[in-house]
């Protein structure tokens, strides 16, 4: 595969393939999580790097509900947000027009989930931190590609029908067996579009799809009737945020959650 000739796009995708390599390497060593940070800050027993990368150890108690021996970011792996990011550097340094187009038609996904992110307190823990680099990382290409190019739905559907392949993973994965009788029932919520309102077979999120395209389709009706180059980035910020905020006021945004009372049994 042949780097791309565009001297920028390239440098772009080598400085943006290094931060999503050390944030690689953060999540496969870093074990501690947000919910356990809240309580007991740094010095929680899961709060620290290892080279132990399979160590997630949950008990199921006879009621169902879980014992967190140890935990681990695996499941980091397989989110979302970082898929986006990985189309775009990817993108930019191969020059693949379908992941640049991808990425524009997926980093709604990253917009969102920061703007329904915003506990200041949160931002302090050094997980919530690699988040936002992740989130702002994908949100910065995504939007440098929007000033470049214009939308092609035609393109942008491969990129954005992937992201349903990394939600049923993610769920496939890390829900006990059979995963759709668990509704969600993880091992920790599963952090996809945060969490969806309902579960239904995996089919639910078809209306993460449809949200998709139909923010690609004002944005492409917007962006073809702007002649200057210099004002398409604004187009998808409004509709961004407009859909953000319009799924706040209808609660239609969970932020994951753990039951603390089961941590330690």
């Amino acid at each position: 595969m042949k780097l791309n000739s565009n001297l920028t796009e390239r440098r772009l995708g080598w400085i943006f393939l290094t931060i999503w390599l050390l944030s690689f390497i953060f999540y496969i060593t870093w074990d501690g999580w947000i919910q356990e940070w809240r309580i007991t800050g740094y010095d929680g027993p899961n709060q620290h790097f290892d080279l132990n990368i399979f160590d997630l150890s949950v008990t199921v108690k006879s009621d169902g509900t879980y014992i967190y021996n140890s935990t681990n970011n695996l499941h980091n792996l397989i989110y979302i947000c970082y898929f986006v990011f990985f189309m775009g550097w990817f993108g930019l340094l191969f020059d693949v027009d379908w992941l640049k187009q991808g990425t524009m038609g997926t980093v709604g996904v990253s917009f969102i989930a920061t703007l329904s992110t915003l506990n200041p307190h949160d931002h302090l823990y050094i997980l919530q931190i690699t988040y936002d680099i992740v989130h702002l990382s994908g949100i910065f290409l995504g939007l440098y590609l929007f000033t470049r190019y214009r939308p092609s739905l035609k393109l942008m559907t491969p990129g954005i029908l992937l992201t349903y392949v990394f939600y049923i993973l993610s769920r496939i994965i890390y829900e006990p067996w059979p995963y759709w009788e668990e509704s969600a029932n993880a091992f920790y919520s599963i952090n996809q579009i945060n969490d969806v309102p309902f579960y239904f077979y995996g089919l639910e999120y078809s209306i993460v799809l449809a949200l998709l395209f139909g923010m690609n389709i004002i944005i492409r009706l917007i962006t073809n009737r702007i002649e200057k180059r210099k004002y398409w980035i604004y187009v998808p910020i409004i509709v961004y945020t407009a859909t953000c905020l319009i799924m706040l006021s209808l609660n239609l945004i969970n932020l994951p959650t753990i039951d603390m009372t089961t941590w330690t049994g």
